[in-house]
Parts: C-alpha cells; structure tokens; sequence
C-alpha cells in the first residue's frame, strides 16, 4: 500500500520528535528551534536558516541544533525519503544547486517543520516549563 508524500512527511517527523533524547533543558531548546526555524527561513532563506543551526550547535554533534540540523539533511538527501532533492551534505549541495533546487529544499523543508512543529506542540517540552 502506497502512502502519500504528506504522509511520508507526517510519519518521518513524528519519529523524528518522538525519538529525540536529551534532558528537559535540551528538549526545550530543540522544540524551540523546530517553532522558530520557519520564521527564521521566511525572514533570511533557507542557506542563512541551516548556517545559524551549524553555528549554533558548537561543534557537537549531541546539541538540539545539530539533531535538528541533521533530520533536515535526513530528509532532503537521503535516497531513502521520498523527495530526495540533494545527495550528499545539505549545506554543500545547497550552496551548489541551482535555484529551483533551492526553492524546492526550502519549501520542503516548510512543509516538514509544519509537521514537527505539531508534534513539537505535542510530546516536547516548550521553553520556561510549560
């Protein structure tokens, strides 16, 4: 049986959130980036949106922005998820496709975080202890 796109997008999210691991204060962090990713790409593009998780993360690979970082990537460059607009590192593949490329990754990645942003709301923590 065959599932749709949005589907696909719904399920890879869900697991995606529902997996993540971390202590509360790591939880909350990465709840608020999944919220806020989406005005920082609307505001600043796509390329400008994945840069700030790179440096936010530190250097290490267990942060909330690295994880979420990563999902990103997961889902656009892995042969195995249904878009597969990139192969490769996102960041990389970003910078050297052509703009349609783009425009499709950006707007895929919207499409996405409308669903990890749901079940953000969900099953995570939000900042301040609610």
């Amino acid at each position: 049986m065959s599932q749709t796109l949005e589907q696909k997008r719904a399920k890879y999210a869900l697991d995606k959130v529902t997996k993540f691991t971390g202590d509360k204060e790591k939880k909350e962090k990465y709840s608020t980036l999944v919220r806020r990713l989406p005005a920082m790409i609307l505001n600043n593009g796509l390329g400008q949106a994945l840069a700030f998780l790179l440096a936010d993360d530190k250097g290490e690979q267990k942060e909330p922005s690295w994880q979420l970082y990563s999902q990103l990537q997961g889902w656009l460059c892995d042969k195995n998820h249904p878009p597969q607009i990139y192969s490769g590192k996102l960041i990389d593949s970003l910078m050297s496709g052509d703009r349609f490329q783009y425009i499709r990754a950006q707007q895929e990645v919207l499409n996405l975080l409308t669903w990890m942003t749901k079940f953000a709301n969900a099953y995570l923590p939000k900042s301040g202890g609610s």
